[in-house]
C-alpha cells in the first residue's frame, strides 16, 4: 500500500512538472511575442522619423533649421502661427488680423504682414497653396456671400492676388475654400469658433 502512495506522490510529482514547463514555455512565448511588437514599434516610429526628416532636407535643405530661422528673421512667428511638418509648412493667420467680419477685402493693416511673406516666397521654389476657413455659425445679411464656402474661398483668392501683385510667380500659387468643414478646433465656444476662422498658407513639401 505504501508503494502505491509513493508512485501517486511520484505522477503528482511530475504533473506538477508538466504543468510548471507548460506554464514557462507560455511565458517565454508571451515574452518572444512582446519583444517583437516593442521592437516593431520602434522600428516603425525610426522609419517615420527618418521619413520626416527626408522630407525637410529635400525641401529645405540638409539643415532642417532652415525654414525657422528664415521664418524668424521676417518675423513671421509674432504675427502668425507657424508649424514645421514632413510634407509642409504651415502659417496660419486668424481672421481678424487679415479682414473684417464677414469680408473678403484685406485690411491695409494685413500688407506688412502679407509683405514679410513675399521675401521668403521668392527663395523658396514649392508650391504654395493658401486656405481659407470660416466657423459654422450662418453669415449675417450685411455679407455678399451666401455661403461661409464662397466667403472662404473668396478670401482665399484675395491672398493669393496679393501675392502675385508682390511678384510671387502665379503658377505656384493655388487658392482654396473649406467653408466650415475643416475646423481646428470646437465650434461650441468663441474662443474655439474664433480658432476655426482662418487664413492657412501651405508651403507643400516636394514629392519624394
Amino acid at each position: 500500500m505504501r508503494f502505491y502512495e509513493r508512485e501517486d506522490e511520484l505522477e503528482n510529482e511530475l504533473n506538477r512538472g508538466a504543468l510548471w514547463a507548460i506554464t514557462y514555455g507560455d511565458m517565454m512565448s508571451y515574452l518572444m511575442i512582446f519583444f517583437m511588437i516593442l521592437f516593431a514599434f520602434y522600428s516603425s516610429k525610426n522609419i517615420t522619423s527618418q521619413f520626416s526628416m527626408k522630407g525637410l532636407e529635400e525641401t529645405f535643405g540638409k539643415d532642417t533649421q532652415i525654414a525657422s530661422t528664415l521664418f524668424s528673421k521676417h518675423g513671421i512667428q509674432q504675427i502668425a502661427q507657424v508649424e514645421i511638418s514632413a510634407n509642409k509648412i504651415s502659417i496660419n493667420f486668424s481672421d481678424p488680423i487679415l479682414f473684417t467680419p464677414g469680408s473678403d477685402v484685406l485690411k491695409p493693416s494685413s500688407y506688412q504682414h502679407l509683405h514679410r511673406l513675399t521675401a521668403v516666397f521668392r527663395d523658396l521654389p514649392n508650391p504654395i497653396q493658401i486656405e481659407g476657413h470660416t466657423d459654422n455659425r450662418p453669415l449675417g445679411r450685411s455679407t455678399r456671400f451666401r455661403s461661409n464656402w464662397e466667403l472662404s474661398s473668396a478670401r482665399a483668392f484675395s491672398v493669393l492676388q496679393f501675392f502675385v501683385g508682390e511678384g510671387i510667380a502665379p503658377e505656384k500659387l493655388s487658392a482654396v475654400g473649406y467653408g466650415e468643414f475643416k475646423p481646428i478646433k470646437s465650434n461650441d465656444t468663441p474662443e474655439g469658433r474664433a480658432g476655426n476662422r482662418r487664413i492657412e498658407i501651405n508651403i507643400i513639401r516636394h514629392e519624394i
